[in-house]
C-alpha cells in the first residue's frame, strides 16, 4: 500500500481517505480510521480526509474530535442516507395506517348496521390497520430495497463531486477507501474513473458472504456480484485486515491486482495505568466493550456463565461482568432470561460511552471479554476490540472459533480461549479465575504495535508486498466482532 519509508528525500504525496466513520462518530472504526491518518504523513503521505457532514449513525462521541491531528484537512459534505429519511418515512405509515383504521372501522359500523348478516365481515375489514409496531417493519423493508449497496448510498454524489473539485484545485496522488460502507469503494472507485488518480481499497470485513450480514434480496444478490466484482477489479491495490479476509478475495478474484494484508493495532500512547484496588475487595471484574448485537452467541456465553455458576456458586459471587456498548432489543430479550439467577446478578451494562472511558474500563478490569460466534466464514473475522485489550496488557477471556482471532492469542500466547459451546465457556471461567495475572507484557515483541508511536516500532503500518502483513492501529471491524 505504501512505499515510502521514513527519511525519504522526496516530496510527501497527497492522498485522499474516503472514511466515513471519522469522528465525531464512535465505534471501533473510527479508531483505526483516525490512527490511519494520524500516522500517514510520518510515511511520506499528506491525508485529506472526505466524511460525510451530518452522519446518521447512532454511535456519536464528540469527545473523538480530539483525536483528529491538527492540521488535518477534513471535507465534510451533504449525505442523505436511511437513518435521515426513516423516521419521518415511519411517520408518514404511521399516519396512513391510522386514516386507513379508521375509515375501515367506520364502513364496519355502517354495514353493520344496515345489515346484520355481514357482522363477520365487518370485524374483518376493521381489524386492527398497520400501526406504530408494524409500520417501522413495512418502512425496514423499503429501506432494503431502496438503500443498495447500503444506508449510506445517500452520500455518494456528494462526495464524488467534492473529491473531483478538490482534486482539481489540488491533485491527490492516490485515492484510499474502507468498508463498511460499501459506498466508501463506490466513491473512490468513482474518483479513480473521473481523475485516474490510483486506488486502494481494504475491506476490514468480507462483503459477499458475510456471515454477520443480514440476507439480501434476489435482486441485489446479483447486484452485489457484480459491485464487488468491479470493486476488486477496478482498485490499483486491494487490502484485507487479516489474513482470512485476503485469502478470502485472493481465492474468489485470482486474476484481480496486488493484496496485502494490514491487521488493525493498537497505540501504546492509549495505555492507562492499573489503578490499585481496595483492601478486601475480592470482586473479579470482567469487561466486555462493544455493540452487543448477536443474541445466538451472547446466549451461549450466558447459558455457559450458569454453567459455571452452578458448578462453582461459591465463585459466583465474586464475579462482575460489565457491558460497555449498545444492546439490542434481541440481545436484551436473552439477558432478560436470566433475570433474577446469579447469572444476571452478575451482569452490569453502561451503555455507549466514549473510547476514553471503554479504555479505562477496560484497565481497571482483571480480564476483558470476547464474544464471537461459530458458524461458515466466522474464523476470518478479528474484532477491533481484541487490540485495544492487547494494548492495555488485559488478560483476555475468548470465546470463538477457530481462525484468526484465536490465532493472534495464540502466536502471543495470551489469554484463556474456549469454543462457543456452554461447556467450554465454564470451562475457560475456571481456568481465568484460578490463573495468576501475567506478569509480562502482552505484546513482548511489540508485535501489533503502531511504527512511529513512543518513539518505537513494530510491524509497521503498511506495505507494498503482496504476501505482507503489516499492522496499522486502531480498530478494524465495524461488525464489531
Amino acid at each position: 500500500m505504501i512505499d515510502r519509508v521514513p527519511g525519504d528525500s522526496g516530496a510527501p504525496r497527497s492522498v485522499l481517505m474516503v472514511l466515513y466513520f471519522y469522528p465525531p462518530l464512535g465505534g471501533i472504526s473510527m479508531s483505526r480510521n483516525v490512527r490511519n491518518v494520524q500516522y500517514l504523513p510520518r510515511h511520506g503521505w499528506i491525508p485529506t480526509v472526505l466524511a460525510p457532514r451530518h452522519p446518521a449513525y447512532h454511535l456519536q462521541d464528540p469527545t473523538s474530535m480530539q483525536l483528529i491531528p491538527p492540521g488535518t484537512r477534513v471535507i465534510r459534505t451533504r449525505s442523505v442516507e436511511a437513518g435521515h429519511v426513516r423516521p419521518a418515512a415511519v411517520r408518514l405509515a404511521t399516519m396512513a395506517g391510522d386514516a386507513v383504521g379508521r375509515l375501515g372501522g367506520r364502513e364496519g359500523r355502517a354495514d353493520a348496521a344496515t345489515d346484520a348478516a355481514a357482522t363477520d365481515a365487518a370485524r374483518a375489514s376493521s381489524a386492527p390497520a398497520p400501526d406504530a409496531e408494524s409500520s417501522p417493519r413495512l418502512v425496514e423493508r423499503l429501506r432494503r430495497l431502496v438503500f443498495f449497496p447500503d444506508d449510506q448510498v445517500g452520500w455518494l454524489p456528494f462526495a464524488v463531486i467534492a473529491a473531483v473539485r478538490a482534486h482539481r484545485r489540488t491533485p491527490f496522488d492516490a485515492v484510499y477507501s474502507t468498508s463498511s460502507p460499501i459506498t466508501s469503494h463506490l466513491v473512490a472507485g468513482l474518483v479513480k474513473r473521473l481523475t485516474g488518480v490510483p486506488w486502494v481499497a481494504e475491506f476490514r470485513d468480507p462483503w459477499i458472504g458475510n456471515a454477520l450480514a443480514a440476507p439480501l434480496p434476489w435482486l441485489h444478490r446479483r447486484l452485489q456480484v457484480k459491485l464487488e466484482r468491479w470493486i476488486v477489479g477496478s482498485a490499483d491495490r486491494v487490502v484485507g485486515v487479516s489474513e482470512g479476509i485476503t485469502g478470502l478475495y485472493r481465492e474468489r478474484y485470482p486474476a484481480a491486482p496486488e493484496m496485502a494484508t494490514i491487521t488493525s493495532g493498537y497505540d501504546r500512547g492509549e495505555a492507562r495505568t492499573r489503578p490499585p484496588r481496595a483492601p478486601g475487595d475480592g470482586t473479579f471484574r470482567i469487561v466486555y466493550t462493544g455493540t452487543l448485537d448477536r443474541p445466538v452467541e451472547l446466549g451461549v456465553f450466558l447459558e455457559g456463565l450458569a454453567t459455571f455458576a452452578a458448578r462453582c456458586p461459591d465463585q459466583t459471587g465474586r464475579l462482575e461482568l460489565h457491558f460497555y456498548g449498545s444492546v439490542s432489543e434481541a440481545c436484551r430479550a436473552v439477558v432478560d432470561r436470566y433475570a433474577g439467577t446469579a447469572t444476571g446478578g452478575a451482569l452490569r451494562f453502561h451503555g455507549f460511552v466514549p473510547r476514553s472511558e471503554a479504555l479505562d474500563a477496560v484497565a481497571n478490569a482483571d480480564a476483558a471479554l470476547i464474544l464471537l460466534g461459530s458458524g461458515p466464514g466466522m474464523g476470518m473475522f478479528i474484532g477491533g476490540k481484541l487490540f485495544d485489550y492487547i494494548g492495555q496488557d488485559q488478560q483476555i477471556l475468548a470465546m470463538l472459533p477457530r481462525g484468526d482471532s484465536r490465532g493472534i492469542l495464540e502466536e502471543l500466547d495470551w489469554g484463556v480461549a474456549c469454543d462457543p459451546d456452554p461447556g467450554d465457556v465454564a470451562r475457560a471461567l475456571e481456568e481465568l479465575l484460578a490463573t495468576p495475572r501475567a506478569n509480562r507484557p502482552a505484546t513482548a515483541t511489540r508485535s501489533y504495535f503502531p511504527v512511529g508511536s513512543a518513539g518505537r516500532s513494530g510491524r509497521g503500518v503498511a506495505s507494498s508486498s503482496s504476501s505482507a502483513r503489516a499492522t496499522s492501529p486502531g480498530s478494524g471491524s465495524q461488525a464489531t466482532p
